[in-house]
């Protein structure tokens, strides 16, 4: 019936031609939207899903107990997955990773860079997620101390179109490193999107980390594979339990009050953990009401079309009445019409699902690069996406055909044949106003949305943050904490005439996510169960002046407060001058702020104490999503991985810049000269909705 009726239907939408193309330009409009959504929604859903033993693999997090408030994180200590293996019989599979602080690669003189996602792994990483080795021998690359397994985008930049097996480059200005085997690249939606692997070795300068002290969790994780058709129990957990207990609890440098614990989490949990900061410092975690809205935005303007398509359809009620009535005259049944008008619906939507999918191969690379991700649509390669496409193309035309077929088709052949016009009985007014209020409601919810999403951009890119973050450049240093050479730069930039200020500091005011150090704080001292944990930033006297921090009571510290204490106190009875915010200040239960001033206070790093000298307004130290944090702004620059330098309105900023550039390179010859402006990388903290947005 339906293939003996397509002769009709196209002679009949060649008649048409209006009403037609108003029918397949608002369902491609529809289809495309929903589909491109779709995607997307998709792509995020399958973050490490492809794994072939993503349901049994799990990554152990550290959660950090001070008297019972809990701290998470995506990090475990670097001895765990050795100790694991010794303590814990009947894993499959256990592996650990590390994220060094930083990577300079030199492939000769000439050639010297800074590479990012620089992974340090062993060999059970090849077990436990599904690599694609290309060339050499990757298990026994990662069994060699200092050899490297390369991507293959990696290797082409890196040593071009040589064969870069058996090929050597110097990694941190220190260790050479040969490269044993080349791996495909990994997929967009991985938490580990590796750039290379680098194998272990018990050199701590070289992993920029302890290998043996179970203190810190900052730099990697640990993964365990269970057994099929196990899940984590009672005895698992009681096993990471004892090891905590034996080598971080039960030690001397743990605070009183505080316990290390571990959690067990699974691997399709860690892309929408946001506890956990989902994949860690390279992916973070997705927020889900995102993907629930995006999901109600496509399903809404596709409902929007099949509203546009009924009320066309109905509209043309009389012209089909009189068809209507013909073809019941000669014989025609009535669910024999129905199921004809469904099959022009069913055209008219595969004709518009075809150029949907045209338009949305086409559109994906401009997405992509506009949303960062690589989403693909890849139909015959795709079941799912096969079978999802074709089962909405019918739910679609369904959903859009039905209503006009049962309408229609419920004329009465004699009355309309003999008057002409349509039996108002044979229709419901109070569903067709019913389906333009629809309409028109959910177009000004949609509308309102974007209204609202707007605002809240334009509040989260031009809110003020409590700090200067204009003409500012941040600039890193190479680590070391040479002070020697930190005051050598800071006499070049007086003879820079474009630099009206600088400042070194471990971070900003707010340099994005996981910038910041941390540490524990109390008036009282160690044994405190009150104390609070703070946000540190330790720098130099310029810092407050320069980033305009607002003084609410006593004053900043300066230089003479350093050079007296360094003078008149022998080391660990120092009180480093320090500023506090008014945030800071409540959570310790002082009165008011200038009840703060003078006292001093122990800090968790490294034992020191303390003496506050003024109070400041609260500033955000992270992303407006983040509430006001107590901040700690002491006297100390060692530390210091970062210089601020404020530039003069007005100057040349290229030629500043470059004369910085200059003054660098005579300085660290060994370091990577990189910058930020400052108002850029706090635009960059909402990269993600600004390009979802957009």
């Amino acid at each position: 019936m339906i293939f003996k009726n397509i002769p009709f239907i196209l002679r009949r939408f060649s008649r048409q031609k209006l009403t037609t193309t108003l029918h397949i330009v608002g369902l491609t409009l529809g289809i495309t939207v929903c589909l491109l959504i779709g995607l997307f929604v998709k792509y995020e859903l399958s973050f490490d899903a492809y794994e072939s033993k993503a349901d049994r693999t799990y990554r152990l997090t550290s959660v950090w107990v001070d008297f019972g408030k809990k701290e998470f994180h995506y990090s475990s200590p670097f001895p765990l997955a050795d100790q694991i293996r010794k303590d814990i019989p009947g894993l499959e599979y256990v592996t650990k990773v590390h994220h060094p602080f930083q990577a300079i690669i030199e492939i000769n003189p000439t050639k010297r860079f800074k590479q990012d996602q620089v992974m340090l792994t062993d060999p059970e990483f090849l077990d436990v997620f599904d690599v694609k080795v290309l060339k050499g021998n990757a298990h026994e690359t990662l069994r060699k101390p200092y050899q490297a397994v390369l991507t293959e985008s990696t290797a082409e930049k890196f040593f071009g179109n040589e064969d870069p097996v058996g090929k050597t480059f110097i990694y941190n200005d220190s260790f050479n490193v040969t490269v044993g085997s080349i791996i495909k690249d990994f997929p967009g939606n991985t938490h580990l999107p590796a750039s290379m692997l680098l194998s272990f070795s018990d050199n701590e300068k070289y992993l920029m980390t302890s290998t043996t002290h179970y203190g810190s969790v900052s730099g990697g994780s640990t993964f365990i594979v269970l057994p099929k058709g196990t899940k984590p129990g009672a005895g698992l957990t009681a096993a990471l339990k004892s090891i905590n207990d034996r080598f971080i609890n039960s030690q001397p440098w743990m605070p009183k009050g505080s316990h290390a614990e571990t959690e067990i989490q699974p691997l399709s949990d860690v892309h929408f953990n946001a506890k956990y900061a989902g994949g860690g410092e390279w992916v973070k975690a997705i927020n889900t009401q995102w993907l629930w809205f995006f999901g109600a935005v496509g399903f809404a303007v596709l409902i929007l079309a099949c509203i546009n398509f009924i009320n066309l359809s109905t509209a043309q009620s009389l012209t089909r009445a009189k068809e209507v009535g013909v073809r019941k005259s000669i014989g025609a049944g009535r669910f024999q019409l129905i199921r004809q008008f469904l099959s022009e619906a069913l055209m008219l939507v595969s004709f518009a699902a075809i150029i949907s999918v045209i338009i949305s191969k086409l559109a994906l690379p401009y997405i992509n690069d506009l949303t960062g991700k690589q989403i693909t649509f890849e139909i015959w390669q795709s079941p799912l996406i096969l079978i999802s496409l074709l089962t909405g193309i019918l739910l679609t035309a369904l959903m859009a055909g039905i209503y006009p077929a049962w309408i229609i088709t419920r004329f009465k052949p004699a009355s309309v044949l003999k008057s002409g016009s349509v039996n108002a009985g044979t229709q419901s007014p109070f569903l067709r106003k019913g389906l333009v209020i629809t309409q028109f409601s959910i177009s000004i919810c949609l509308l309102i949305g974007l209204l609202l999403i707007g605002k809240q951009m334009n509040y989260l890119r031009h809110k003020n943050l409590g700090f200067d973050k204009d003409n500012i450049v941040v600039m890193r240093l190479p680590p070391g904490g040479n002070v020697a050479k930190k005051e050598l730069l800071a006499a070049e930039f007086k003879t820079i005439p474009g630099i009206k200020d600088w400042s070194f500091s471990t971070s900003p005011p707010s340099g994005g996510e996981n910038t910041h150090w941390g540490t524990m704080m109390s008036v009282i001292g160690r044994e405190d169960p009150n104390r609070k944990q703070v946000t540190t930033i330790m720098t130099d006297d310029k810092f407050c002046t320069m980033y305009g921090l607002q003084l609410k009571a006593g004053r900043f510290f300066t230089i003479a407060d350093t050079v007296a204490i360094s003078e008149s106190l022998p080391e660990g009875q120092r009180f480093p001058r320090s500023v506090v915010n008014e945030k800071l200040v409540k959570e310790l239960g002082f009165a008011s702020n200038e009840a703060a001033l003078g006292k001093r206070f122990w800090i968790g790093l490294n034992g020191w104490h303390a003496e506050i000298t003024g109070v400041v307004a609260d500033f955000n130290v992270g992303s407006l999503r983040e509430a006001i944090k107590p901040t700690l702004i002491t006297q100390y620059i060692d530390f210091a991985e970062r210089v601020g330098i404020k530039i003069q309105s007005g100057t040349d900023i290229p030629t500043t810049i470059s004369q910085v550039n200059t003054k660098f390179k005579e300085i660290f010859p060994e370091g990577i000269f990189e910058y930020n402006f400052l108002d850029q990388t706090l635009d960059a903290l909402y990269k993600s909705e600004m390009r979802l947005f957009s």
